[in-house]
């Protein structure tokens, strides 16, 4: 019988081969769990012209103020997103 494992196992010494990633793949990786999430209120909060106004203003008391945690990737998606 086969062991399950033994193809991970083989892809996993293979990972160790290969160079790192680069840096801004890294940091780009970071933001995407704790922004997905959060899509549908960042289009929401962006189409809002009030949450905007209180966002340029204070970007932290505006997500807060609009019930979300004002993370670090949460504030940069927004500043991404009202950018456009």
């Amino acid at each position: 019988m086969d062991d399950p494992v033994l193809p991970e196992a083989a892809l996993a010494d293979a990972l160790k081969l290969t160079a790192d990633a680069p840096s801004a793949w890294v940091e780009a990786a970071v933001l995407i769990p704790s922004t997905l999430g959060d899509l549908s209120a960042i289009e929401r909060l962006a189409s809002d012209a009030e949450f905007r106004a209180r966002f340029q203003d204070d970007p932290s008391a505006a997500v807060t103020a609009a019930g979300l945690t004002p993370t670090a990737p949460l504030l940069a998606a927004l500043r991404d997103r009202l950018a456009c």
